[in-house]
């Protein structure tokens, strides 16, 4: 009801190419090919490449206070993993990368909860907000390689037990070298999780 009304006042335009009629539209959807890429023991699923109408999508997701826009890509996420299901893997729960406090009130929302709330109610499978980040360093997307892994060390926690016997599928909205989805996932297992993946909306390649 809330996202009709939203159209109503403001008529949506798709983030990725600009054209009108939807936030994010087929064409833009139909232009990404999923991905998967193994980094270290994690295998990471992504709709697509961080390029073109996926980037900007995500951009204005992240920077431009357009929260709405998890809907659209927390839908093609949720898909995806709706699919790697239908196809055999067994996964018990959505565990979503959150933002630390401060930066998810500087921007007004977490991305990666709101994506993980969308991509539950597609998928089926429960979301569970079972870690958090320690601390609040700098933006990974500012820094190199090396240092967005020694950025991320040992940021995420969570309390024992909370995700026991589980397998997660761990919820970010993009991964470069996958620093963070690693640190994340040495977290989940440190809660319980017996197994861990990971669904991102993009891969930067």
């Amino acid at each position: 009801m809330l996202s009709g009304i939203r159209d109503l006042l403001v008529p949506p335009r798709c983030a990725g190419c600009g054209g009108s009629g939807s936030w994010y539209c087929v064409a833009c959807r139909d232009g990404s090919d999923p991905m998967v890429r193994r980094v270290g023991a994690l295998v990471v699923t992504a709709i697509g490449g961080h390029e073109g109408p996926l980037r900007d999508a995500i951009h204005r997701l992240k920077y431009g206070r357009e929260p709405g826009l998890a809907a659209e890509l927390g839908t093609l996420v949720g898909q995806r993993i709706a699919a790697d299901l239908a196809a055999g893997v067994r996964l018990d729960a959505l565990v979503p990368v959150r933002l630390h406090p401060r930066r998810a009130r500087e921007r007004g929302y977490d991305q990666a909860a709101a994506l993980a709330t969308v991509a539950a109610a597609v998928s089926g499978l429960p979301a569970r907000a079972a870690i958090h980040r320690l601390r609040s360093g700098p933006a990974q997307a500012t820094l190199g390689r090396l240092e967005r892994q020694a950025n991320v060390r040992g940021a995420f926690a969570g309390v024992a037990g909370a995700l026991r016997g589980l397998r997660v599928a761990l919820i970010d909205d993009v991964a470069t070298t996958g620093a963070t989805l690693l640190d994340a996932s040495a977290a989940a297992r440190a809660c319980g999780a017996r197994g861990a993946r990971a669904y991102v909306v993009a891969l930067e390649e």
